[in-house]
C-alpha cells in the first residue's frame, strides 16, 4: 500500500504545508494512522483517497499548530544595484515587496482551514473554481462561497489595519 500511494499522499501534504520536511512527517503519520485503522478499509480502490484525506487533515492540523512568521533569508536577495536617479535600490523595493508578501501570507494563515486552502489554491496556484472543486472534492458553489468569504475577511482585516495606522 505504501509503495502504491506514498507519492500521492506526500504531494497532498506538500500542497497544503509547503514544506518538504513537514510533508514527509505528515506522510509518516498518515501511514501510521492508516496501519492502525487498516481493518476498517473495505474497498482497496478507495484507499488512496482515504490516505490523501488523512494527509490533508494532518497538514491542516499542523498549520493550525504552527502559526509562525515566515522569514526571508538575505542569501535569497539579489545583489543591490544603485539607481542613477537616486530613487532607491532594487534591494529596497524587493525587501518591501517581500515584506508585503509575508504580511499577506500571515493574514492568509489566520483564515479558517476551509477558507485558507481554497484561497491558496486560487491565488498561489492560479487554479479556477472548477479545478479547485475537483481537487478538494467539493462543489463549485462551495468553492465560490469560500473564496468570497475569504476575500471578505482579508478585506476587513486590511481595512482595520489601515484605520489603525491612519489614527495613530
Amino acid at each position: 500500500m505504501y509503495k502504491r500511494h506514498y507519492q500521492r499522499v506526500y504531494y497532498t501534504a506538500l500542497k497544503v504545508i509547503k514544506d518538504p520536511c513537514s510533508a514527509e512527517d505528515i506522510l509518516q503519520e498518515t501511514f501510521i494512522k492508516a496501519y492502525n485503522k487498516l481493518d476498517g478499509v473495505r474497498e482497496e480502490e478507495k484507499a488512496g483517497s482515504w490516505l490523501c484525506t488523512i494527509a490533508h487533515r494532518k497538514a491542516i492540523d499542523l498549520l493550525r499548530k504552527e502559526k509562525k512568521a515566515i522569514l526571508v533569508s538575505l542569501e535569497h536577495l539579489p545583489p543591490a544595484k544603485a539607481k542613477k536617479d537616486g530613487s532607491g535600490s532594487d534591494v529596497e523595493r524587493l525587501c518591501e515587496y517581500r515584506h508585503m508578501e509575508e504580511d499577506i501570507k500571515r493574514r492568509v494563515s489566520t483564515l479558517s482551514p476551509k477558507l485558507r486552502v481554497v484561497f491558496q489554491l486560487s491565488y498561489d496556484k492560479n487554479m479556477v473554481e472548477k479545478e479547485i472543486a475537483h481537487e478538494l472534492r467539493i462543489s463549485q458553489a462551495a468553492v465560490k462561497s469560500r473564496l468570497h468569504r475569504a476575500r471578505r475577511v482579508m478585506k476587513k482585516n486590511m481595512e482595520k489595519e489601515i484605520k489603525h495606522f491612519s489614527t495613530a
